[in-house]
Protein backbone atom coordinates (compact mmCIF):
# COMPACT_ATOMS: atom_id res chain seq x y z
CA UNK A 1 0.00 0.00 0.00
CA UNK A 2 1.23 3.46 -0.87
CA UNK A 3 1.95 5.84 2.02
CA UNK A 4 -0.76 8.32 2.96
CA UNK A 5 -1.20 11.25 0.62
CA UNK A 6 0.32 9.39 -2.35
CA UNK A 7 -1.52 7.61 -5.15
CA UNK A 8 -0.75 6.12 -8.53
CA UNK A 9 -2.36 6.38 -11.93
CA UNK A 10 -1.77 4.59 -15.22
CA UNK A 11 0.05 7.01 -17.52
CA UNK A 12 -0.96 7.93 -21.05
CA UNK A 13 0.54 10.16 -23.71
CA UNK A 14 -0.69 13.26 -21.88
CA UNK A 15 1.94 12.39 -19.26
CA UNK A 16 4.94 12.17 -21.64
CA UNK A 17 6.37 15.60 -20.87
CA UNK A 18 5.94 15.39 -17.07
CA UNK A 19 7.44 11.88 -17.07
CA UNK A 20 10.48 13.19 -18.97
CA UNK A 21 10.76 16.15 -16.58
CA UNK A 22 10.79 13.87 -13.51
CA UNK A 23 13.16 11.28 -15.00
CA UNK A 24 15.65 13.77 -16.46
CA UNK A 25 15.65 15.75 -13.21
CA UNK A 26 16.60 12.66 -11.18
CA UNK A 27 19.20 11.52 -13.73
CA UNK A 28 20.79 14.97 -13.69
CA UNK A 29 20.71 15.00 -9.87
CA UNK A 30 22.80 11.81 -9.83
CA UNK A 31 25.10 13.00 -12.62
CA UNK A 32 23.99 10.40 -15.16
CA UNK A 33 21.67 12.43 -17.36
CA UNK A 34 22.46 14.97 -20.03
CA UNK A 35 24.13 13.06 -22.82
CA UNK A 36 21.93 9.98 -22.21
CA UNK A 37 18.49 11.59 -22.55
CA UNK A 38 18.30 10.57 -26.22
CA UNK A 39 17.99 6.93 -25.07
CA UNK A 40 14.52 7.53 -23.61
CA UNK A 41 12.49 7.36 -26.82
CA UNK A 42 9.88 5.16 -25.09
CA UNK A 43 8.76 8.36 -23.35
CA UNK A 44 7.77 9.95 -26.66
CA UNK A 45 4.78 7.59 -26.97
CA UNK A 46 4.09 5.92 -23.62
CA UNK A 47 0.89 4.30 -24.83
CA UNK A 48 2.59 2.49 -27.73
CA UNK A 49 5.81 1.63 -25.89
CA UNK A 50 4.05 0.16 -22.86
CA UNK A 51 0.97 -1.22 -24.63
CA UNK A 52 1.66 -4.80 -23.51
CA UNK A 53 3.21 -3.74 -20.21
CA UNK A 54 2.48 -0.89 -17.81
CA UNK A 55 3.59 2.68 -17.16
CA UNK A 56 2.44 4.55 -14.08
CA UNK A 57 2.84 7.85 -12.34
CA UNK A 58 2.99 8.59 -8.60
CA UNK A 59 1.25 11.73 -7.39
CA UNK A 60 1.28 13.41 -4.01
CA UNK A 61 -1.74 14.61 -2.06
CA UNK A 62 -1.76 17.90 -3.99
CA UNK A 63 -1.95 16.07 -7.32
CA UNK A 64 1.66 16.88 -8.25
CA UNK A 65 3.36 14.08 -10.18
CA UNK A 66 6.43 13.00 -8.21
CA UNK A 67 7.40 9.63 -9.69
CA UNK A 68 7.37 7.26 -12.65
CA UNK A 69 7.59 3.48 -13.02
CA UNK A 70 7.21 1.10 -15.94
CA UNK A 71 7.14 -2.52 -17.02
CA UNK A 72 8.40 -2.91 -20.59
CA UNK A 73 7.92 -6.24 -22.43
CA UNK A 74 11.19 -7.64 -23.80
CA UNK A 75 9.72 -10.92 -25.07
CA UNK A 76 6.68 -13.10 -24.43
CA UNK A 77 8.28 -14.36 -21.22
CA UNK A 78 10.43 -11.47 -20.01
CA UNK A 79 9.76 -7.86 -19.01
CA UNK A 80 12.00 -5.05 -17.82
CA UNK A 81 11.39 -2.63 -14.99
CA UNK A 82 12.14 0.78 -16.44
CA UNK A 83 11.91 4.44 -15.58
CA UNK A 84 11.54 3.93 -11.83
CA UNK A 85 12.28 7.40 -10.47
CA UNK A 86 11.07 9.55 -7.59
CA UNK A 87 11.63 13.23 -6.96
CA UNK A 88 13.51 13.94 -3.69
CA UNK A 89 10.36 14.97 -1.81
CA UNK A 90 8.81 11.54 -2.40
CA UNK A 91 11.77 9.42 -1.31
CA UNK A 92 12.37 7.61 1.94
CA UNK A 93 8.83 6.46 2.74
CA UNK A 94 8.50 3.13 0.97
CA UNK A 95 7.21 4.25 -2.42
CA UNK A 96 10.13 2.65 -4.30
CA UNK A 97 9.48 -0.69 -2.61
CA UNK A 98 5.79 -0.37 -3.42
CA UNK A 99 6.57 0.37 -7.10
CA UNK A 100 8.83 -2.68 -7.49
CA UNK A 101 6.32 -5.00 -5.83
CA UNK A 102 3.48 -3.53 -7.93
CA UNK A 103 5.46 -4.15 -11.13
CA UNK A 104 6.33 -7.71 -10.10
CA UNK A 105 2.62 -8.40 -9.53
CA UNK A 106 1.78 -6.76 -12.85
CA UNK A 107 4.37 -8.98 -14.57
CA UNK A 108 2.72 -12.05 -13.03
CA UNK A 109 -0.72 -10.87 -14.21
CA UNK A 110 0.68 -10.48 -17.73
CA UNK A 111 2.20 -14.00 -17.59
CA UNK A 112 5.84 -12.97 -17.73
CA UNK A 113 8.27 -15.50 -16.23
CA UNK A 114 11.18 -13.16 -15.58
CA UNK A 115 11.62 -9.52 -14.62
CA UNK A 116 14.87 -7.78 -15.51
CA UNK A 117 16.28 -4.32 -14.90
CA UNK A 118 19.37 -2.30 -15.60
CA UNK A 119 20.59 0.40 -13.26
CA UNK A 120 23.58 2.53 -12.35
CA UNK A 121 25.94 1.94 -9.44
CA UNK A 122 25.41 5.53 -8.27
CA UNK A 123 21.75 4.70 -7.49
CA UNK A 124 22.77 2.99 -4.24
CA UNK A 125 19.36 3.08 -2.58
CA UNK A 126 17.67 1.48 -5.57
CA UNK A 127 20.32 -1.23 -5.88
CA UNK A 128 19.95 -2.09 -2.20
CA UNK A 129 16.18 -2.28 -2.64
CA UNK A 130 16.42 -4.66 -5.61
CA UNK A 131 18.66 -7.02 -3.62
CA UNK A 132 16.42 -6.82 -0.55
CA UNK A 133 13.34 -7.73 -2.59
CA UNK A 134 15.12 -10.76 -4.07
CA UNK A 135 16.59 -9.73 -7.39
CA UNK A 136 19.84 -11.47 -8.36
CA UNK A 137 22.66 -9.45 -9.90
CA UNK A 138 23.63 -10.54 -13.42
CA UNK A 139 26.08 -9.25 -16.02
CA UNK A 140 24.92 -5.93 -17.45
CA UNK A 141 24.38 -5.77 -21.20
CA UNK A 142 25.46 -2.13 -21.19
CA UNK A 143 22.69 -1.43 -23.70
CA UNK A 144 22.06 1.89 -21.98
CA UNK A 145 25.02 4.27 -21.64
CA UNK A 146 24.07 5.16 -18.07
CA UNK A 147 23.58 1.61 -16.75
CA UNK A 148 26.46 -0.50 -15.45
CA UNK A 149 24.54 -3.00 -13.30
CA UNK A 150 21.74 -5.45 -14.01
CA UNK A 151 19.39 -7.60 -11.95
CA UNK A 152 16.76 -10.22 -12.67
CA UNK A 153 14.10 -12.22 -10.87
CA UNK A 154 12.29 -15.32 -12.01
CA UNK A 155 8.58 -15.20 -11.19
CA UNK A 156 5.70 -17.67 -11.40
Amino acid sequence: MLPNNFSHIPANNNHCSIAKEIIFSVLDEYGIGGYTHHTDTDLDDIEAAYDKGYFGMIQNGDGKMVGTFGLFPLSETSAEIRKMYLLPEARGNGIGKWMVKFLIEKAKELNFKKVELETASVLKEANGLYKKIGFQEVTASNASPRCDRAFEMKIN
